[in-house]
């Protein structure tokens, strides 16, 4: 099977050079990516920052196209599209043709392209990879639909699911709207990879006080506030918080720290068993998604890798997340203000032990269920009967 692939993966050599890009998305599509070779050809297009400079060998990688200009900006995102279809064109004229064509999350390239496609090469599968939105299924109202008619390259999900012969997503949400459009629906979440982590990550101590870890994005859709702020509201509760990653709210979290002796940032990891390293001091991972930021549409991967470092884990509600685990996670309403604070005092009463056995049953568990091998088959399996 040869496949066409265009997302916003960045080769290893440009994230070596820059690591604070290497986000979860990121992650995810490396992983993707690194299992779709297992059973398919691939070409890759990639959507790159401009304010990220690129080697020749980048720029002359045959197999995989970066395209650079401001993600969104409209000006710049069409010279992209043409630089897109000019590369297709040259590879078909080579030989080279796709059985099917991948486009990672709805964004106006992709579209752009999808519909080239439908008309250059209509035998060709059109699959939408969809994993995070906040309007993707949901009704968009007149007004805004009548300004994205305006904008270049710009179309409407209602109005690009006809041009897909499926989608596959890690959101519920969007099943029904794409069943009630007649669209092929895969669920898709991703899958746990263990690469680097297991080498490094060892059982906690028993003893001591709990403590509660969270690595990720500091920003508002990622929830970290609203964990900072349900830990300060109790200032007796007995845990200690350990946060690592960066990102908006870094001098925030920075701030609290000074005041909070509970609170303490480790700084951001660069390397995966620096990761491991650091989990082994935690005792349980949270997941603070606040309701809204089309939270509800999507499915965070690092909880893939609270999963295989064997720990526990605390989770606003998420029908995704639910689907997932059920009753494996300790939840909480993330639409009930004082939820999370109560979530933390649970946490804190219980015993040590039973924390870490928790956490190994939930990977002994759902680590295989989840495995990237199982999961690409069974995509495979899909795209092979979708007409």
């Amino acid at each position: 099977m040869n496949v066409f692939y265009l997302g916003f993966w960045l080769p290893p050599s440009l994230v070596a050079r820059n690591p604070q890009t290497n986000g979860a998305g990121q992650l995810w599509e490396s992983r993707f990516l690194q299992s779709l070779c297992s059973v398919a050809e691939l070409r890759i297009a990639s959507i790159v920052d401009r304010k990220l400079a690129l080697s020749d060998a980048e720029r002359n990688n045959a197999g995989h196209l970066l395209l650079q200009g401001r993600f969104g900006k409209d000006l710049q995102a069409y010279p992209s599209f043409r630089e897109l279809r000019k590369q297709y064109v040259g590879w078909r004229h080579q030989g080279w043709k796709p059985d099917c064509f991948v486009v990672y999350n709805s964004h106006p390239i992709g579209n752009a392209f999808t519909r080239f496609l439908a008309k250059y090469d209509p035998e060709v599968k059109r699959l939408l990879l969809f994993l995070d939105s906040k309007c993707f299924g949901k009704n968009v109202e007149l007004l805004k639909r009548l300004r994205l008619r305006l904008k270049p390259l710009h179309c409407s999900d209602e109005e690009m699911l006809p041009y897909f012969h499926g989608v596959a997503s890690a959101s519920l949400s969007s099943e029904s709207f794409c069943r009630d459009r007649n669209i092929p629906w895969h669920w898709f979440p991703g899958g746990a990879q263990a690469d680097g982590l297991l080498d490094s990550v060892q059982t906690p101590s028993s003893d001591g006080i709990t403590r509660l870890g969270y690595f990720g994005s500091h920003s508002d859709y990622a929830g970290l506030k609203d964990l900072l702020d349900a830990f300060a509201a109790n200032p007796h509760l007995n845990l200690v918080l350990s946060i690592a990653g960066e990102g908006s709210k870094t001098g925030e979290l920075k701030q609290r720290v000074a005041s909070d002796p509970r609170i303490e940032w480790v700084g951001f990891f660069k390397e995966r068993k620096d990761l491991g390293h650091w989990a082994s001091s935690c005792h349980m991972l949270v997941n603070p998604r606040p309701a809204g930021y089309g939270n509800d549409n999507n499915f965070p991967s690092k909880v893939f890798d609270y999963l295989q470092l064997g720990r526990p884990i605390l989770s606003s509600i998420t029908p995704t997340l639910q689907h997932a685990f059920g009753d494996s996670v300790m939840w909480y309403d993330a639409d009930r203000p004082q939820a999370l604070s109560e979530a933390l005092v649970r946490v804190s009463q219980k015993r040590i032990s039973l924390l870490i056995q928790d956490g190994a049953n939930l990977r002994d568990k759902y680590a295989q269920r989840f495995s990237w091998e199982g999961q690409i088959e069974s995509l495979k399996e899909w795209m092979y009967r979708i007409r």
